[in-house]
C-alpha cells in the first residue's frame, strides 16, 4: 500500500500529495522487519494492571507497535487574520505562501488540502513505532 493509499484510508479529503511523499514513506523501511525488531527490543508486559495501578501501562506493552502514524492538522489563520476573513485575492496569495513553505517543517508533511477557511496538513510520522515511544512524545503535542 502507498502512502497516498494510507493517507486517504484515513482522510476522507481531497488531499494533494507532494512529489516526494512515497520517498519519505520508503526511507522508513519494512514494516515486518521495524515491528520485529521493536519486539525483540521492547519486551511485552509481564503481568496485567492489578487494582492499585501498578503496571499499569502493562496491556499497552503487550500491544507493543502501533502502525501507520498520521497526523493531520489545520491552519486557519495567517498572523491575526482568519483566512476566512481575508479578501479572496489575499486568501490565496497566502495560501499559495503557506504551502510553499510547509517544507520548512523539521518533518515534511507529505499532504495537505486547501478548504475555503482553512488549509489541512497531512503528516505520516512512522510506520511503526513502540506504544511506549509513542506515549511518553505524544506528550509534547499537548500544550
Amino acid at each position: 500500500m502507498t502512502v497516498i493509499e494510507k493517507a486517504q484510508k484515513y482522510y476522507k479529503g481531497n488531499l494533494s500529495f507532494f512529489d516526494d511523499a512515497q520517498e519519505q514513506y520508503k526511507h522508513l523501511g519494512s514494516v515486518l522487519d521495524k515491528e520485529k525488531r521493536l519486539m525483540e527490543i521492547c519486551p511485552f508486559g509481564d503481568e496485567i494492571s492489578d487494582s492499585n495501578g501498578e503496571n499499569d501501562f502493562a496491556v499497552l506493552d503487550d500491544v507493543n507497535t502501533l502502525k501507520n502514524v498520521m497526523v493531520f492538522a489545520e491552519i486557519n489563520r495567517y498572523r491575526e487574520t482568519l483566512l476566512a476573513d481575508m479578501p479572496e485575492d489575499e486568501r490565496r496569495k497566502v495560501t499559495r505562501l503557506i504551502i510553499n513553505n510547509l517544507d520548512k517543517f523539521h518533518v515534511k508533511p507529505v499532504a495537505f488540502e486547501v478548504k475555503e477557511d482553512a488549509i489541512v496538513v497531512a503528516w505520516y510520522l512512522n510506520s511503526v513505532i513502540n506504544t511506549f515511544r509513542f506515549s511518553e512524545n505524544i506528550e509534547a503535542l499537548v500544550d
